[in-house]
């Protein structure tokens, strides 16, 4: 049998071909890897660069903020205006700074057309933060670093790719932007109405007497001033010149010590010719639904005119036995301060309460041209605590019950203005005025349905002010076991707690502002006069990341009226850090 014959050189054609084949193929895919390597690299360089402008442009947003904040806050120190608007020198300094802090981290940005202002406001209708690009006064700021520009030689040029050439590109632009707000506030000033707010303009006073002389002679021409009538008799005045014998501020002095006498020789009892009652005390309280009463009776107001004399007999001092305009006033700050009691001293500039108001309305105002959007709740104490969200005192009439945080700061004012010291009860129940406070921002611990008022996307704050020493807590309530000081008031963060106490009332006080705390409220403090805990104030501040402000109240009524506007324009202006806006679309 004959052999098949083998073609060699076909077959060694074949295997040829398949080597080309191989040759070709090779060739082919290096070329895709190296394209992949290239790209890869270049996407690698181009995430690094994006993630460098983000990282530059979100710090340099957050520092062109806080010099708008530092501008506020520089204005609340009596330094102008506080409002910002884009062409101001605040502003200025924000392009400034944004410029600097960009290109600290390696980034330019053109201040002139990369860094834009706008006003963040509260829409009611959709719980948002919607932003007007160019709105003032300003409190957003918008950062925007760029690599657009075609002249490869610019600061902004675009990033050059490494291999562009594999694909075909030589460069590609990135563009990346940050937007950082002052935050608004949800804030309740949460105030002493207690008694003691009276007592440096009575002659109770330790404030020097020429000063407490000068404040009683001035209570008095308010009430004068005022021309408030009964409301019974509307042509009948409640402030006469004089009532009988009692017509001069120093008094008139009566030696004896009979009731009944000094009565009848201060001519108390006289009437007019029809028989009505010619000198009838001046004031006769509020009825329970915080209207004026009637001109009191005879018999009323023969009792209420001895009471006084019995007050002025027994004093100690210079006006001992002395009945004139100096010490009816100082009578009814010491013995007839609640409002069920005396419907007009809150008329009266009585201090510290009266330097409070004013701290207050400073307050009001300042937020009022500052124009951020914050929002202010009224809460008062003394032996309890009450939301000042309606007033009906026959004159006013407000109602704020829907949305006791409100915009309406005037409204706000008006209430505040019309209370007095004492107003409802005579002693310091901080703590219950602290969770009033808390409960008008967050809502009821007990009640799920109540979830308060503080507004999506606003920083809830209390700022807590007292002249005196909280005495009042909740009744039978005791510190928790196991509550650790030392997680609250570790100043000098070494383990150990820089303030405790072992007063219930104190501890009270402090343990709702820790309440309030856990629930991200920002508590600011304020201590007034001589007599107030500024320990337990500083603690709490501290504890709530606040800040404390202490007001002395010095040797004068001046002085303390100084530094009651002083401390409520710092509160004020302390705006909270800057924050940036994650989600731009949501706001």
């Amino acid at each position: 049998m004959s052999k098949p014959s083998i073609n060699l050189l076909t077959h060694r054609g074949r295997a040829d071909d398949r080597h080309g084949v191989i040759i070709v193929l090779t060739g082919f895919l290096l070329v895709i890897i190296f394209a992949f390597m290239a790209l890869a690299v270049d996407s690698g360089r181009i995430v690094l660069t994006e993630t460098q402008m983000q990282n530059a442009v979100d710090a340099a947003a957050l520092a062109a903020s806080q010099e708008i904040a530092a501008a506020v806050y520089e204005a609340g120190q009596g330094g102008g205006a506080p409002g910002v608007d884009p062409n101001s020198i605040a502003a200025e300094a924000a392009r400034d700074m944004a410029a600097q802090v960009a290109a600290a981290n390696g980034v330019y940005i053109d201040p002139a057309i990369d860094v834009s202002f706008g006003k963040r406001t509260y829409d009611t209708t959709t719980n948002t933060w919607p932003i007007t690009w160019g709105g003032s006064p300003v409190n957003v700021v918008r950062v925007t670093a760029r690599k657009t520009n075609s002249d490869s030689g610019a600061p902004d040029a675009k990033l050059p790719l490494a291999f562009g050439w594999a694909i075909g590109r030589e460069s590609v632009p990135i563009q990346s932007g940050a937007t950082a707000f002052v935050e608004a506030r949800d804030m309740v000033l949460v105030l002493d109405f207690s008694a003691s707010m009276n007592d440096d303009s009575s002659l109770n006073s330790s404030l020097s007497m020429d000063q407490v002389e000068a404040a009683l002679d001035n209570m008095w021409q308010e009430v004068r001033d005022s021309d408030v009538r009964w409301p019974n008799k509307p042509n009948r005045k409640k402030w006469r010149n004089r009532f009988g014998e009692i017509r001069t501020a120093e008094g008139t002095y009566i030696s004896s010590s009979s009731t009944n006498t000094i009565f009848n020789t201060l001519n108390l009892d006289e009437t007019n010719n029809n028989g009505v009652l010619k000198w009838p005390f001046p004031q006769s309280g509020r009825a329970s639904d915080d209207t004026p009463n009637n001109m009191p009776s005879a018999s009323t107001s023969e009792n209420l005119w001895k009471d006084y004399i019995d007050y002025t007999k027994n004093l100690s001092g210079p006006y001992q036995k002395k009945y004139g305009r100096r010490t009816l006033m100082s009578y009814l700050q010491n013995s007839r301060p609640r409002t069920y009691q005396s419907e007009d001293l809150w008329r009266t500039s009585h201090y510290p309460y009266h330097a409070v108001k004013e701290g207050a309305s400073l307050f009001l105002n300042f937020l009022t041209d500052l124009d951020f959007g914050d929002e202010v709740g009224l809460v008062s104490y003394g032996a309890w605590a009450e939301w000042e969200d309606r007033h009906d005192d026959g004159e006013v009439s407000i109602d704020l019950s829907a949305d006791p945080i409100s915009p309406d700061y005037a409204a706000i004012d008006t209430i505040q203005r019309r209370h007095q010291a004492g107003h409802y009860s005579l002693t310091t129940g901080m703590g219950d005025g602290i969770l009033k406070g808390r409960e008008m921002l967050v809502g009821s611990a007990t009640d799920p349905s109540d979830d308060g008022h503080t507004r999506y996307g606003a920083r809830p704050t209390l700022i807590v002010m007292t002249d005196g020493r909280a005495n009042v807590k909740k009744s039978g309530w005791s510190l928790p076991g196991g509550f650790d000081w030392a997680n609250w008031t570790d100043y000098d963060d070494d383990g150990t707690a820089d303030y405790s106490t072992s007063d219930s009332n104190k501890e009270y006080a402090f343990w709702e502002a820790t309440e309030a705390i856990k629930l991200g409220i920002t508590v600011h403090t304020m201590a007034v006069g001589q007599n107030a805990d500024r320990n337990l104030m500083r603690a709490i501040a501290f504890a709530g990341n606040g800040i404390f402000i202490n007001v002395p109240g010095g040797a004068n009524i001046a002085d303390l009226e100084s530094q009651m506007l002083d401390a409520f324009g710092q509160i004020a202006a302390k705006v909270p850090p800057a924050k940036l806006v994650f989600n731009l679309e949501a706001e």
